[in-house]
């Protein structure tokens, strides 16, 4: 899942106007604005939320899931959130490191024993914050591969950077799914299921399975000139277990409704997830450049004084695309969800996180870098 993307466009979203003294409506009409050139011009198929202090501001949807059939896009559309997925591995691994099944400072091979080096002795803390030294993946993500592939070769192949800089993996995150399947005795999505989704009520969230979900509630996807993408849980069904390209690091779908509850369960308004767990996936760990540190599966941004103002993460296949954010200082929740191309969904996040700045009172001058 070319989750990169995530990180980078986090560089590219920071507020550029100056604030009205009506700042929610003046952020709500900038949506309403941009929208319909982005609908009816570029064919977008998705939904934009903005929360405050967990009452919604701005909720619609827009276009279709599924274009041939006219079924429109809803928050109840289960669809791709590409490398969100990683926020959900890292909470697996924290929660066994919290149970005393895991020690993030000790190196996966100390739980993989069929490992290989060099990766094999990179520490789950180094993978879970891209700081090993691994190369971004082992191949195209619907490419066949076993886990023993994973293991024995993947693991095997000489490190693309020196370990301690900030270069994203996604491999890695399939290694530390083979470290949460190991240690737990479960599958990656068994162990989810019973331990984050189904607690937080997320029950049309999956890699392969939905709990009897519809055909007709999956969104396609729609890459900009060129045939409409399978459903992708489809897709990974094809490859009858060889889907380690994706596992742990992309390929979960997830619906707005699910991913509003998560984000209630990482902020401790309803019960799911440990808040030690929540709290070292929410912190800043390493650095990856200026004001972004890498936090556990998600990225987190320090403003002037050092202090936390945005955490989330984004994923895309760059076709869907989808953004989950939350402002922690005004208690202000985003997320964007799109099926026509990342180029084109980017844009819309774009639009959107400007707005949440309006409504939350971030200003430019509180994101100048920290005086040293």
């Amino acid at each position: 899942m070319r989750g990169i993307i995530g990180i980078l466009i986090a560089a590219l979203l920071l507020p550029t106007a100056t604030f009205a003294a009506d700042a929610t409506s003046d952020a709500i009409a900038s949506i309403d604005a941009a929208m319909p050139d982005a609908v009816q011009k570029q064919g977008f198929g998705g939904v934009i939320l903005i929360e405050v202090k967990g009452k919604p501001v701005f909720e619609k949807s827009y276009g279709f899931a599924d274009r041939e059939k006219k079924i429109a896009f809803t928050p109840q559309t289960i669809a791709q959130i590409g490398s969100i997925t990683k926020s959900m591995t890292a909470f697996a691994i924290l929660n066994l490191a919290r149970e005393g099944k895991i020690d993030i400072e000790k190196p996966v091979k100390a739980y993989l024993p069929d490992a290989a080096d060099p990766a094999g002795s990179a520490t789950i803390h180094q993978i879970l914050t891209h700081h090993a030294g691994l190369t971004d993946t082992c191949g195209d993500d619907f490419d066949p591969l076993t886990k023993d592939d994973e293991l024995k070769k993947c693991m095997a192949k000489p490190l693309a950077f020196e370990p301690g800089a900030d270069h994203y993996s996604n491999m890695g995150y399939s290694i530390l799914a083979a470290v949460v399947e190991e240690v737990s005795g479960q599958s990656w999505e068994d162990y989810l299921r019973e331990h984050l989704w189904q607690p937080l009520g997320m029950n049309h969230t999956g890699l392969t399975q939905f709990g009897g979900a519809k055909p007709e509630q999956f969104a396609y996807g729609y890459p900009p000139g060129k045939p409409r993408d399978d459903v992708i849980s489809r897709s990974i069904a094809k490859l009858k277990g060889a889907d380690w390209n994706l596992k742990g690091n992309g390929g979960t779908q997830s619906t707005v409704v699910d991913m509003e509850r998560y984000y209630q369960g990482l902020t401790g308004k309803i019960p799911g997830i440990p808040r030690d767990v929540a709290s070292l996936m929410m912190t800043q760990h390493d650095q990856i450049e200026g004001e972004a540190w890498e936090g556990y599966g998600l990225a987190v941004r320090l403003d002037r004084n050092n202090q936390i103002y945005r955490v989330g993460f984004a994923g895309s296949d760059e076709v869907f695309m989808a953004y989950f954010g939350w402002l922690p200082q005004s208690d202000t929740f985003i997320y964007v969800v799109g099926n026509n191309g990342w180029d084109n969904v980017r844009s819309i996040i774009s639009t959107t996180l400007h707005a949440a700045y309006k409504i939350a009172g971030i200003t430019p001058d509180m994101l100048q870098p920290a005086k040293k």
